[in-house]
This record gives structure tokens, sequence and C-alpha cells, in this order.
């Protein structure tokens, strides 16, 4: 099912209002051990690809289709995410960080592979000149 630029706008704003949400709310629970720790860091990376296609989405229908996020837009919803597992709890916002880099990595290459338009070119590996024996 795909969406507007609109209506995706709105719905992963609201996801990132409900996760953003969830963590405060489950803030002592999510700090209590090393584990949760970490996951807290997992889900303020969850955060940050719901503010980067919130913003992205933004952007797009108020700029033209032909805009793309860039790397501000990437740097500003790393920035937000990992405030808001900061205030979990230290590590979990520099695992935030680190998750929100692979997440960040992870996006790229699904964009590559569904808007790269570029031509693949199969070369022979028959060399010329030599006989085969």
């Amino acid at each position: 099912m795909t969406f507007t630029e609109g209506s995706s706008f709105i719905l992963s704003s609201i996801f990132s209002v409900l996760t953003l949400s969830g963590m405060q709310l489950y803030r002592n629970l999510l700090a209590s051990s090393q584990l949760l720790t970490i996951a807290g860091g997992f889900i303020g990376s969850i955060l940050y690809v719901f503010l980067l296609t919130a913003l992205g989405n933004l952007e797009k229908s108020v700029l033209g289709g032909s805009y793309q996020t860039g790397v501000s837009e990437v740097i500003f919803c790393i920035f937000m995410a990992v405030s808001a597992a900061g205030s979990v709890h230290r590590v979990s916002g520099s695992t935030c960080f680190l998750f929100s880099l692979a997440m960040t990595w992870s996006i790229y290459k699904i964009s590559q592979e569904r808007y790269s338009n570029v031509s693949v070119v199969h070369t022979s590996k028959h060399q010329h000149g030599k006989k085969r024996r």
C-alpha cells in the first residue's frame, strides 16, 4: 500500500509522537538494565526513521516532487533522536547513534536499489588473441 507525501508525513509524525511518548513513559523501565538500555537506543533509532520520513515527506510536498533529503536533514533527525534517547539513559543515546547510522546505511541501500536507473553492462571474459587448447 502506497501513500502520498502528505499522508505519509501525517502517519510518520503520529508514529514519531507515539514512539517518543512511549520512550518517556517507560523511561525508568528502559534504564533499569543493560539490555533494556540498548533496547532504548534501538527504539530511538526507530524514532529517527520516523522523523526522517516525516521531514523528507514534508519537504517533498512543500518544495516539489524532485526534492531529495540531504545530509543536513539526516544530521538534524539523528540529533533529535539521540537527544530523546539520551533523556532515557546516556548509553541509550550512544547506541541510538550507532543504530541510526546503521538505519541510514540501510535506507540508502534500499533507495539505491529501488530508484537507481543505472544499467549493468555484462562483459565476457573471453580473451582475444590467445589460442584455447
